[in-house]
């Protein structure tokens, strides 16, 4: 298998960027490195997520996040990592699947087709 991306915009307060995210099934959230969640001035809700590792379990602040992932808009939550990662659930409230022979992620009535 190999390595599939996803590409993603986020709206912050202050200015929007636009990443090449890491499809990571494993992950759960949408996640940034530190410094471009400040940059962006993305919201802190004051609440923590629990991040277990083969490291550790860590607690990360969350933040809300405003976007689009391959073009589909989200209202969601992320949290800090070192590199940008899209997690399981991004892709399932949206709708997406993981396309692993195009190495893609696709919208599941895309990929399936129309069904009946």
């Amino acid at each position: 298998m190999g390595v599939t991306y996803a590409r993603c915009r986020i709206i912050g307060r202050s200015e929007t960027r636009e990443y090449v995210f890491l499809v990571d099934t494993g992950a759960t959230w949408i996640s940034i490195p530190q410094v471009e969640i400040d940059r962006l001035g993305l919201e802190d809700t004051g609440r923590v997520a629990e991040i277990t590792t083969p490291a550790g379990v860590f607690h990360k602040p969350i933040f809300l996040a405003t976007g689009t992932l391959e073009g589909v808009p989200f209202d969601t939550y992320l949290v800090e990592a070192y590199r940008p990662l899209v997690g399981y659930i991004p892709l399932q409230d949206l709708g997406f699947v993981v396309d692993l022979v195009e190495e893609r992620i696709a919208l599941r009535t895309a990929w399936l087709g129309n069904p009946p």
